[in-house]
């Protein structure tokens, strides 16, 4: 489950390094419009990446269970990023 890794891991790495400009800058009430969109933007990478796992379906058995595995990480991780996005949408803006 590289892909999904790779897309949480760059989320993070903006959402620091956009904290750490905004703060440097003199403007930290912008942080409030910039963390909502963090689970926002994994849960919409989460969910392109499962449209991309679906097509794998098309493949032969191996590639079939390879999307069941990976669709059974991909889910659970769409879940939790739209409940947070929800929340932190409510809560900040």
């Amino acid at each position: 489950m590289v892909a999904g890794f790779v897309l949480i891991a760059g989320v993070i790495l903006i959402l620091v390094m956009a904290a750490l400009w905004f703060s440097m800058s003199g403007l930290p009430k912008v942080l409030t419009c910039i963390v909502p969109m963090a689970p926002g933007l994994v849960m919409l990478g989460t969910f392109l990446l499962i449209l991309t796992e679906l097509l794998l379906f098309f493949g032969n058995k191996d590639d079939r269970k390879t999307a069941k595995r990976d669709l059974g990480y991909l889910f659970p991780t769409l879940l939790v990023s739209g409940v947070l996005w929800y929340a932190a949408y409510r809560l900040l803006w």
